[in-house]
């Protein structure tokens, strides 16, 4: 229980926060020496964060789903068109991330999914995040578009990069958020769209695990995880929208670099 309890909450930290959930998934335990929760503990974090997105931006989604009903039945205005549109443009930036999570997730899991790798891809998202800072800083600020002028540039080159973080130590909002920084976006729109983007990829990688669920499964140890995760996971989203309206990423940067190098040394040390 304490295990599952506190990996909920390194699931719900740092899916949001960009240092990479994956990552910190597969070295926190190699650091602890502790094994996996197993494969309902799996499906409970990610529930938890996909309820976290849920709660934090259930106005955004109700709006989403209302504008697009009304544009469909050709009775909205330019507002439910707008929102019609950005619902477009996430389902097609959800189509890379979902064809690699068919196709092969389990592949990168079991060839990549060990502390060693995660600490090296974790300086590869302390690579694009720096990456995705310097362009931006270079940018006019007065150029910067908000999440209602999210393009299909846009949607296309943050859904790649949400592919790419099917390998354990790529963060995914690290990654995506990146990439929106790099295409114009201001860096709370950008953020915003990674986590609308997050959910049906968060939500279905629960889901196609639900089937695989063990019967006589530990009901007590799934619920508080759900519920850790889904509290944490909330707490991250709120903190990272508000900081990113002041603040930049290099030091989400610094520390993916720090904490690699950590899991590193760890298991140059033990092997």
């Amino acid at each position: 229980m304490v295990r599952a309890v506190v990996l909920g909450a390194v699931q719900g930290l740092t899916e949001f926060i960009p240092i990479s959930s994956s990552g910190h998934l597969t070295i926190v335990p190699f650091l602890l020496g502790w094994e996996h929760p197993g494969l309902p503990f799996d499906v409970a974090i990610h529930l938890g964060t996909a309820l976290a997105v849920i709660l934090y931006f259930h106005r955004e989604l109700v709006a989403l789903v209302a504008g697009t009903g009304k544009t469909l039945l050709r009775r909205g205005d330019a507002n439910d068109r707008n929102h019609a549109r950005i619902a477009l443009l996430l389902f097609v930036a959800s189509i890379p991330a979902g064809l690699a999570g068919m196709l092969f997730e389990g592949f990168f899991e079991e060839r990549f999914g060990e502390a060693r790798t995660a600490g090296l891809l974790l300086f590869v998202t302390a690579g694009l995040i720096f990456g995705g800072e310097a362009v931006y800083r270079r940018r006019d600020p007065g150029v910067n578009r908000d999440l209602s002028r999210v393009g299909w540039r846009d949607a296309m080159l943050v859904g790649l990069l949400q592919a790419c973080a099917i390998f354990p130590g790529i963060s995914r909002s690290g990654a995506t958020i990146a990439a929106g920084l790099v295409t114009g976006l201001a860096r709370d729109a950008a953020a915003r769209f990674s986590f609308l983007l997050g959910l049906p990829a968060i939500l279905g990688a629960g889901l196609l695990q639900v089937p695989q669920l063990p019967p006589g499964m530990d009901t007590g140890t799934v619920v508080a995880a759900t519920a850790v995760s889904a509290a944490t996971g909330f707490a991250a989203i709120a903190f990272l929208v508000r900081y990113l309206r002041a603040r930049d990423m290099r030091p989400f940067a610094w520390y993916c670099v720090l904490f690699g190098a950590v899991a590193l040394g760890f298991w140059f040390q033990v092997s």
